[in-house]
C-alpha cells in the first residue's frame, strides 16, 4: 500500500512529467521493485527477464580447494536485481561420479544492496573436488528481496532470480 501512495504522489506532484508513448519513464518503489509510468498516468510493475545475469542474483564460484578429504569453495552472490536483497537461501547439491547426490548444504546471504555482492564459504566432507561430478543450486526458498517475502513467495520464485554462471573451476548448474 506504501508503495501505491508513493507512486500516485509521484503522478500526481510531477504533471509536467514528460513520458514517452511507448516506453513511459521507470521509477522505483520504496521496497525497490520497478514500475513504469506511462504516459496516460497509470502504473504498471516491470517485470524482470529471467535467467539473464543483467538482472538476477548471479552465483558464481570463484575459488575451489582441494583438501584431504574434502572440498571447499567460495561462492560469490552479485546483486544485479535492482533492488535489495534482505535474505537469499540457496540450496547446493553436490553429485558424486556415479551420479548420486552425496549432500546438500544451505548457503545464507543478506542484506546485498543492488549492485553489491557478497562472498561466503561451503565446505562438503568426504568427498573431494575431483570425486564430484556436479554441483546443482537446485533450491532457494525463505529469500526476503523486492516484493517476495517467505509469507507470499511462489514455489520456485526465489530460485528463478538466481542466475548461475558457468565455472571453469568446478561443474556448476541450477
Amino acid at each position: 500500500m506504501k508503495q501505491l501512495v508513493i507512486i500516485v504522489m509521484i503522478l500526481i506532484l510531477m504533471p509536467s512529467l514528460k513520458v514517452g508513448a511507448q516506453s513511459g519513464t521507470q521509477a522505483f518503489t520504496s521496497d525497490g521493485r520497478r514500475v513504469l509510468l506511462k504516459s496516460d498516468q497509470t502504473w504498471e510493475y516491470v517485470q524482470v527477464e529471467s535467467d539473464s545475469p543483467e538482472n538476477s542474483a548471479v552465483l558464481s564460484v570463484t575459488e575451489v580447494v582441494e583438501m584431504d578429504d574434502a572440498c571447499r569453495f567460495q561462492i560469490r552472490l552479485q546483486n544485479n536485481l535492482g533492488y535489495r536483497i534482505s535474505a537469499l537461501v540457496p540450496r547446493l547439491a553436490v553429485r558424486n561420479k556415479d551420479g548420486i547426490v552425496y549432500d546438500t548444504k544451505s548457503l545464507s546471504f543478506t542484506a546485498i544492496k543492488p549492485t553489491m555482492a557478497k562472498y561466503t564459504y561451503v565446505q562438503f566432507t568426504g568427498i573431494g573436488c575431483h570425486e564430484m561430478s556436479q554441483v546443482v543450486v537446485f533450491d532457494a526458498s525463505r529469500c526476503k528481496m523486492g516484493g517476495i517475502d517467505p509469507f507470499n513467495e511462489e514455489e520456485g520464485q526465489c530460485l528463478s532470480h538466481i542466475y548461475v554462471e558457468p565455472s571453469d573451476l568446478i561443474n556448476i548448474s541450477k
